[in-house]
């Protein structure tokens, strides 16, 4: 692109090729109209002065006698078409001039015709080209004409002379007004060049805001000072208008960033200008590795397919995606909607493994608790019929037998319920039951209890303070040591032997409860605090029962006092149940 300047001069230049171009036809024309003006001029002069002469003798007398200020060849010729005089020819032609020579030159035949002619013609007599004028005049109640003639040799002289005066005139007005149109605009442009160099730096240097334009840097008219002023003002507009929206980019973007949901947003090309950082978690892509890719990277062709069709349809559409990833399986809810005028889609990802998760376990326990009260109901049912059926015949002994495993049955059921119930009493933990309370204390209450149901058992506890003080509730929280101590001794060879450490440091306290018993399998370490789960019923020919919610209820007793419980295990050596509980003043 040509800067103003340089258009000016290409101007000048443009200009100046056409003028020379138009100068030839253009100083010939001049040359011509002031030599035929010239001549015509000169010829009626000589009409003035040969007009009143009494005849065609006295004319041609009076001519001669003017043959001094002729500037070159003149005739007259008749009314009846003839030459009556000549300067030239007759001498030149000698006996072949002839008075009809020049009845049929055009100049001749428009000046009888229309009072004057000019033409351009050789002549065969002078062996030159002639410029002729002829001039009609009155003559004793006759139309005579006199013609007049100029070399046209001279004419084509004064049209170069003229030319190169013409083009020496023009170069010199050129560079003169090359050199004043660069000062001019050399001096007026300079403070447009300042504001040209401040917008500039603003494009080229990449830097945020426009630089001000100060007014005391502009020695130009006010009409400059204006501008700079226009621009400085548009300038202080256009930040504040982008800094309002970087406000409100960053204030989304902190929204998106914020939400558990995933957000991804894609062009009409299905390019992706945006996902934050939950949706790049369930893509399982970096956003670097998105972001302004095609969709189809993501390798999730469902939730591609969805925003096609959301774009097609002109509405917002849904679907389910099962995803593993990690080794964990996500449940998610997609939604796919179009933007306005389909310049794109959004698509949101919405985590409902949870949900899924509390749906599955919901199932399980009602099938296992239906399998798990399936069991002694049927048992029951079986003794009462055969109690019913034979009644007569059914010795003592054997009815009591019966009538003893219905009412173990009837046990096993109420300890379900009444665990299940406390299970869903735990979701709960109302205020009023929270209290302080020593947990050396309550350690040694289910020690004594134990000990009563089994006292060849060995129980030890080893504490480094004289009192551990929580904010807890003790019937449930003494429910979950009894617990861990009642399973430590059943599951041990007898006499069992259980060892009981607690530990305070750093605002948690630390509870273990190990025994020397039979161990568990490391395949079901994971599972044993799920709920129904239990191990090999018969351990080490042990014949030990159970609901198969104990752990799960000290489990949820432990993390409902914002604590957690690890186990580890050795067969045949022991296992090793440790309970972290922080120590509060107050529950929030």
């Amino acid at each position: 692109m040509f800067s103003f300047r340089q258009k000016i001069f290409l101007s000048y230049v443009i200009v100046f090729l056409v003028f020379l171009t138009m100068m030839s036809p253009m100083a010939s024309s001049i040359v011509k109209h002031i030599v035929k003006n010239a001549m015509e001029n000169r010829a009626y002069e000589l009409i003035a002065q040969v007009q009143s002469a009494p005849n065609n003798e006295a004319l041609i007398r009076r001519l001669k006698e003017q043959k001094s200020s002729i500037f070159f060849r003149v005739s007259v010729i008749t009314n009846d078409r003839k030459i009556l005089y000549d300067s030239h020819t007759k001498r030149l032609l000698g006996p072949r001039f002839s008075q009809e020579h020049f009845i049929d030159h055009p100049e001749v035949v428009d000046a009888f015709e229309k009072g004057k002619g000019y033409s351009e013609s050789y002549s065969d007599v002078l062996r030159q080209k002639f410029a002729y004028v002829a001039v009609s005049f009155e003559f004793h109640d006759k139309t005579y004409v006199i013609r007049t003639a100029f070399p046209f040799r001279y004419i084509k002289e004064i049209i170069n002379d003229i030319e190169v005066s013409f083009l020496i005139l023009a170069t010199a007005v050129l560079v003169l007004f090359s050199l004043m149109t660069w000062f001019i605009i050399n001096h007026l442009t300079k403070p447009i060049q300042k504001i040209i160099s401040a917008v500039s730096s603003y494009e080229e240097n990449g830097i945020d805001n426009l630089p001000e334009i100060k007014p005391g840097s502009i020695t130009t008219s006010d009409d400059i000072a204006k501008l700079a002023a226009t621009l400085n003002s548009l300038s202080s507009k256009v930040k504040r208008q982008i800094d309002s929206l970087r406000q409100e980019r960053n204030e989304k973007a902190i929204l998106l960033e914020s939400m558990v949901e995933g957000v991804v947003a894609v062009d009409e090309n299905n390019l992706v200008t945006f996902v934050n950082l939950a949706a790049s978690r369930f893509l399982g892509l970096k956003r670097d590795e998105i972001i302004g890719k095609g969709f189809n990277i993501s390798g999730e062709s469902e939730c591609e397919a969805l925003l096609e069709a959301c774009q097609k349809e002109g509405q917002p559409l849904t679907s389910t995606l099962f995803k593993e990833m990690d080794g964990q399986y996500f449940y998610l809810d997609i939604v796919a909607a179009p933007k306005n005028n389909n310049k794109g889609a959004i698509l949101v990802l919405q985590d409902k493994s949870a949900h899924y998760k509390i749906l599955e376990m919901r199932k399980d326990f009602v099938a296992n608790a239906s399998h798990e009260l399936k069991t002694p109901i049927t048992i029951i049912k079986g003794f009462a019929e055969t109690l019913h059926d034979n009644a007569e015949i059914l010795s003592r002994e054997m009815t009591k037998e019966i009538t003893e495993k219905i009412v173990r049955n009837c046990d096993r059921m109420e300890n379900l319920i009444k665990d299940l119930l406390t299970l869903s009493d735990i979701e709960n933990i109302p205020s009023s039951r929270l209290q302080e309370c020593n947990l050396i204390a309550l350690v040694e209450k289910c020690r004594g209890i134990i000990l009563s149901v089994y006292p060849d058992a060995e129980i030890e506890i080893k504490c480094s303070s004289l009192e551990v003080n929580l904010i807890c509730d003790p019937d449930l929280l003494e429910m979950a040591i009894m617990n861990l101590i009642q399973n430590a001794v059943k599951y041990s060879q007898s006499p069992a032997h259980v060892k009981i450490s607690i530990a305070k440091s750093d605002g948690f306290v630390t509870l273990q409860v190990m025994d020397e018993g039979i161990g568990i399998a490391a395949e079901d370490l994971e599972k044993i605090f799920e709920r129904f789960y239990r191990v090999n019923k018969a351990r080490n020919g042990q014949k030990v029962g159970g609901s198969g919610l104990g752990l799960s209820i000290v489990e949820t007793v432990i993390h409902k006092h914002f604590g957690k419980i690890d186990v580890s295990s050795i067969l045949g050596k022991g296992t090793t149940f440790t309970i972290t509980l922080p120590v509060k003043d107050e529950w929030n």
